[in-house]
């Protein structure tokens, strides 16, 4: 499949994104904008991307809101305009109710002199529809998938793509005003109305070993 991402990404499949961003960073093969996606399975899109922030792990942290964001834009696109897109637990997309998709992130124990980590991989997977095997829908009424909730055919490159563009997009965004346009958007969505808490993201970062 091929997916076209933005020229600032460098766009790289592989079957298993966040293994293989970690394990290329560790030999000093991977940097900062390697975009890792899947589409080994059509019911899940998995995406990571390598960071190198020059910022401290909280403030690191802030890529988890800002992915999420991302993931609701690319979102309306997707569905139907009358679908509801919001964010629940600082750390998942929720579709009209249903779980639909989540974001997380992992750290190097290595840092710089500022105690920056030498690297991150912000890690983002959706649902795009139930396998067929899948338990009966209303088992799960916490959960649900993108064809569920209106995109006929959901097309994993298709989501890859618009999801890289929102979110380069909001990385600029980040980089030119800081974090305030992400934690307004995000609490435009979020169910709590309350902007991200970045004390409680900041624990949630998964600290690799380099």
């Amino acid at each position: 499949m091929s997916v076209i991402l933005p020229p600032l990404l460098n766009s790289i499949e592989t079957e298993n994104p966040f293994d293989s961003a970690v394990e290329r960073i560790k030999q000093g093969k991977s940097g900062a904008g390697d975009f890792y996606w899947s589409t080994a399975s059509p019911t899940t899109a998995h995406i990571s991307i390598v960071l190198e922030p020059d910022v401290s792990p909280k403030q690191a942290a802030e890529m988890i809101p800002l992915a999420l964001v991302a993931l609701s834009d690319c979102l309306a696109v997707l569905l139907p305009p009358q679908v509801a897109v919001e964010f629940r637990e600082s750390k998942f997309v929720v579709v009209n109710g249903g779980v639909a998709g989540n974001a997380s992130a992992a750290i190097s124990s290595a840092t710089d002199q500022s105690g920056n980590p030498q690297w991150m991989v912000l890690s983002i997977m959706a649902v795009l529809s139930r396998p067929k095997d899948a338990e009966d829908p209303g088992h799960q009424p916490d959960i649900t998938t993108l064809d569920e909730e209106g995109w006929e055919n959901p097309d994993p490159g298709d989501f890859i793509e618009t999801f890289a563009r929102h979110f380069l997009s909001w990385m600029i965004s980040w980089e030119d005003d800081g974090f305030q346009p992400v934690a307004r958007a995000w609490k435009f969505k979020a169910e709590d109305k309350q902007e991200p808490d970045l004390d409680f993201i900041s624990k949630s970062v998964q600290i690799i070993e380099s």
